[in-house]
């Protein structure tokens, strides 16, 4: 059963979503009598710190079509997506590295075209509550042999280049010596 606060905040989201959006409210109250519908001991007392029970109707009140909205912004309007309605409801912001990259140190570039890298991971252990230091080498492809001895690089996975290969290297992010 659903409780009076979870009404009344679910009412609150709603309307702050279309308020955002600059349109209508969507719903219309209805007079309900004085009393609560959730506890039989509040709805028989007067005094109730309960709010009524309000019926929705969830058609909302639309004055323009959102498609024609957006098709008669500028290109300047579409390029900041802060302009576009409903943009913050329906998207995630892009995230800070690719889809499964990851940041090591290289170890090894003697092969052609290739480049060792470790990867570092820490995993704590539950009994004596300690870090513990996983290293993983993974070779990735360096296409114009870029990346030297101990610098910090991002790996992304890609197709598999061949038995062993099949990270691509993406950018050195610190070379050796730098801070």
């Amino acid at each position: 059963m659903i409780s009076a606060r979870q009404l009344r905040r679910g009412s609150r989201l709603i309307a702050s979503a279309v308020r955002e959006m600059g349109q209508q409210t969507p719903f219309i109250a209805t007079s309900q009598p004085s009393g609560c519908f959730f506890d039989d001991r509040a709805s028989q007392t007067p005094e109730c710190t309960l709010h009524p029970v309000r019926s929705f109707s969830t058609a909302p009140m639309v004055s323009e079509d959102p498609i024609d909205i957006i098709s008669s912004m500028s290109n300047e309007d579409l390029a900041d997506t802060s302009t576009i309605p409903g943009w913050e409801f329906v998207h995630h912001p892009p995230r800070d590295f690719p889809r499964g990259a990851l940041v090591g140190t290289v170890v090894s570039d003697k092969m052609d075209k290739t480049v060792n890298v470790a990867v570092d991971r820490y995993r704590i252990v539950p009994k004596y509550r300690k870090r513990q230091k996983y290293t993983h080498k993974f070779m990735a492809h360096d296409e114009h042999q870029v990346a030297n001895l101990g610098d910090m690089v991002m790996i992304v996975p890609c197709h598999r280049i061949s038995k062993h290969k099949h990270f691509m290297l993406r950018e050195i992010i610190r070379a050796k010596g730098q801070l």
